[in-house]
């Protein structure tokens, strides 16, 4: 065995989370493009679309820290449920789904903010010059230096016990290897086109479609980073034989 750490080897546990979980990844997806279409089609769901953004709008960190723990929590189960994925609603279970919704609601608040930050830098046009800008700057600013590593280490946190006395090795170079470079990968794979897709969008309908998104993500993210049910933290550098 080699201890020297690969691209290879770290793409493995994003492509284990959708082998394990792409029928509810999937459902959601095509949920997505559905809204798309009918939103194209029907007044009243364009109506319902701006009522919703009004209310995201009104509703400041508060709406977007209920928004994330819905995306985290929420829909992945139905959909689990929906592709008969989502297993016995045990004690454990319901823990389980309630910290995902925790760790998404954190992450909606960041998002939220950053968005507001990206419209106050760039503007809120849909040209391709800012759409890439928007992009570029969220999947190599924003993305590895605070969303993904927040969320990771929460996950950490969490198996660790919640002591912070125990968090130090999360807070090493090894450890961005290790476990959140893993989750980066996907996550660049995933967001990127999905990115541009949700730029491009109505004003209107970004945040719907964006939730809904953030959504099939949580369900592998989360399969990610607790490394296929196994803690986080006690991967080692990945190897090749």
């Amino acid at each position: 065995m080699s201890g020297s750490w690969s691209w290879r080897a770290a793409s493995a546990p994003g492509v284990a989370a959708v082998r394990s979980h792409w029928a509810p990844f999937l459902a959601i997806q095509l949920a997505a493009a559905a809204l798309v279409v009918v939103y194209a089609q029907t007044p009243a769901v364009r109506e319902w679309c701006t009522v919703i953004e009004r209310i995201k709008v009104a509703g400041g960190i508060p709406f977007a820290f209920i928004a994330g723990a819905i995306a985290g929590g929420v829909i992945p189960e139905i959909a689990k449920a929906l592709t008969g994925r989502m297993g016995s609603p045990t004690r454990q279970w319901f823990a389980a789904s309630s910290f995902n919704a925790l760790v998404y609601a954190m992450v909606g608040v960041q998002v939220d903010l950053f968005y507001r930050f990206q419209t106050w830098c760039f503007g809120s046009g849909t040209d391709f010059q800012t759409l890439v800008v928007k992009t570029a700057v969220d999947m190599a600013i924003f993305t590895p230096v605070l969303s993904i590593p927040l969320a990771v280490l929460m996950f950490e946190w969490k198996r660790v016990g919640f002591d912070l006395r125990r968090m130090g090795p999360a807070f090493t170079g090894c450890f961005y290897l290790n476990s959140i470079v893993p989750a980066l990968i996907p996550c660049w794979a995933f967001w990127i086109p999905i990115l541009i897709c949700v730029y491009s969008l109505p004003a209107n309908l970004q945040f719907v479609f964006a939730l809904l998104a953030e959504a099939a993500w949580s369900i592998l993210f989360v399969f990610i980073a607790t490394n296929g049910g196994q803690p986080a933290g006690h991967q080692t550098v990945a190897s090749e034989a």
